[in-house]
């Protein structure tokens, strides 16, 4: 929880529940006389922050070299932005990736690490785990929208989460399928986030999921399933659309066979109808008046979704787009080769706004009033797939990537089943077994790997040709090999303890989550009431009700209020760690 400096050392258990209730059947009178400080003295010109984020996709756009089709509007887009061709997701898959957003630390430092820890409970208890688990950042930590928050911003998902944990009730004002910044109250600044599933894996094996087309010209204040989606029946495919003649280009390490061109179309063809997407955002942007006030982000939650990317550590599966438009359109169609990670999207945008970032964070602001030097590396981790045990630790410069196999007695390839959907991968394994793979597409399938791998990114792109045991490049070695030393030591490694009892840790030596100490109401030395739980880190939002019965999401609780509440009106609470499971709610009128 978070307090104001004039109570911050006043922290302490909460009073019993009947306490709580009598509290509260003393405040009667008019409405709520004062909200937290930052929602009542918001700066209506505070820059809006909008998010566009993508699926599984590395740089295959024409704004980032790759011209095989036209996505005219990621295209205006980077005409009045900056593109950052050197940005790096620290994990190759989707769960962790959005565990390090959420929070800017690192998974491997928190539990994020494995995926996933929510959502399949019958393949979790199937690897000896309780169930379902929430990694467990320090009491400190909150999610990045809960900042934004606490200093006036109405924040929106729409709608992916996947955090590794439970997002608490603090972190949205809305979350959902209809999620949106036309929400929000007159003139308060937004946050708003809109995840983009069509260039997700699963839609190059399965397009007749729902996948978030937009209908053009539908132009509404919310976003109805049934009109911003199309289901297309199950024996239904749609056609690929790209230019008379293109012929996507084919990575070395992925078969050439007729089946592995379709699926390459297939990624082309939805990065496609990802474009008119975004574009359908960008003119609700302008539509509203918003484009000159808005600061907006492009950019894929990892690399691409075919074999030998998605989910490994080679650039392949990290490497991402971002683009960032400023709303004054500085440094506009510029680039930038500036290394940047996941873990710096939270600390960037707070510094962007004027906030200092948290000492808890992992990442660094790359520019706003916070902004600090360029980093020299970026990291990444690879653990757990699905049921799959493995452990992989990369860091990188502007050139060369470091690779530290703990495992090299086993090998590379992992038999997802889930990847074993697409056609491509079936290709792989079908010429594998017949002895047909070449030099680079039977890398993968190696039964061993070297214990420290070395690439040279420039002249050897899709990483093939390992360095690390060239006397040339000992150096290089030496050096990101104490690079990775020193950034295990300073975040932790949470990969070398066994998940297991990594879980039992988080639990306390339980089979059971913990579950957050419901929030209780106490008065201050002037009065102020104070809403607090008794256990550590955890988050506080209320509601008035019928006050808020109409409004989307639950308030923040940032310091003590004065209630002043009709006789009729109800206060709730909720509290919740992150990893924790949430309080019951605390009622009181």
């Amino acid at each position: 929880m978070i307090y104001s400096s004039a109570v911050r050392s006043c922290y302490r258990t909460g009073v019993p529940a009947l306490l709580f209730v009598l509290l509260f059947m003393g405040c009667t009178g008019g409405k709520e006389e004062a909200v937290r400080e930052a929602t009542a003295t918001a700066d209506e010109r505070q820059p809006n922050v909008l998010w566009i984020v993508c699926e599984d996709m590395s740089p295959l756009i024409a704004a980032f070299g790759d011209s095989t089709i036209a996505t005219p509007n990621l295209s205006r887009l980077a005409a009045r932005g900056v593109r950052f061709p050197n940005t790096f997701s620290v994990a190759g898959v989707c769960a962790p990736s959005r565990n390090a957003i959420a929070t800017g630390m690192y998974p491997i430092s928190i539990g994020g690490h494995n995926m996933r820890t929510q959502y399949n409970v019958e393949r979790l208890r199937d690897l000896g785990l309780p169930g379902e688990y929430g990694a467990l950042p320090p009491p400190e930590a909150k999610m990045m929208s809960q900042v934004l928050r606490e200093h006036g911003y109405f924040a929106t998902n729409n709608k992916k989460t996947d955090y590794q944990f439970e997002a608490p009730k603090t972190a949205w004002d809305e979350q959902g399928p209809q999620a949106h910044w036309r929400h929000r109250p007159a003139g308060q600044p937004f946050f708003s986030i809109f995840n983009l599933e069509i260039t997700h894996e699963s839609q190059v094996w399965e397009t007749n999921r729902k996948n978030l087309r937009f209908r053009e010209g539908f132009e509404t204040d919310t976003f109805p399933m049934e009109d911003y989606q199309v289901r297309y029946p199950d024996d239904e495919r749609p056609d690929v659309i790209l230019p008379a003649g293109a012929e996507p280009p084919l990575p070395p390490y992925l078969a050439d066979t007729e089946l592995t061109r379709q699926d390459v179309r297939r990624v082309y063809d939805n990065i496609r109808i990802m474009d008119q997407q975004v574009g359908f955002l960008l003119d609700q942007l302008e539509q509203d008046g918003l484009t000159d006030s808005t600061i907006v982000f492009f950019y894929s939650d990892h690399g691409g979704p075919l074999p030998r990317q998605k989910r490994l550590l080679y650039d392949s599966g990290l490497r991402v787009p971002l683009i960032v438009a400023w709303p004054d359109g500085q440094r506009a169609g510029q680039i930038d080769s500036l290394l940047f990670s996941f873990v710096d999207f939270a600390p960037t945008v707070h510094s962007m706004l004027g906030i200092e970032p948290a000492d808890y964070l992992q990442g660094q602001a790359q520019f706003g009033s916070y902004q600090e030097p360029e980093r020299q590396y970026v990291y990444a981790a690879s653990d757990r797939l699905d049921e799959h045990y493995d452990r992989i630790r990369a860091v990188r410069d502007h050139r060369f990537k470091y690779l530290r196999n703990y495992y090299p007695e086993r090998g590379y390839y992992l038999p997802v089943a889930y990847r074993e959907k697409l056609p491509s991968m079936q290709e792989l394994l079908r010429l594998r077994d017949a002895g047909q793979l070449t030099d680079a597409q039977s890398q993968w399938f190696r039964d061993r790997k070297p214990a420290e791998e070395l690439f040279d990114t420039w002249n050897d792109p899709y990483e093939l040709r390992n360095l690390a045991g060239q006397s040339a490049y000992a150096d290089k070695l030496t050096e990101l090999r104490t690079a990775m030393d020193e950034w295990l030591a300073r975040v932790g490694d949470l990969g070398e303890v066994p998940e297991v009892e990594l879980v039992q840790r988080f639990w306390n030596g339980g089979d059971v989550m913990p579950v957050t100490g419901r929030p209780q109401l106490r008065r201050d030395s002037v009065g102020r009431f104070i809403l607090e739980s008794k256990t550590p880190g955890a988050q506080v939002a209320y509601r008035i009700l019928p006050a808020d019965a109409d409004k989307p999401g639950w308030r923040v609780y940032t310091e003590p209020i004065v209630f002043d509440l009709d006789g009729g009106d109800t206060l709730r609470a909720v509290a919740q760690r992150i990893g924790y499971g949430e309080s019951g709610v605390s009622e009181g009128w």
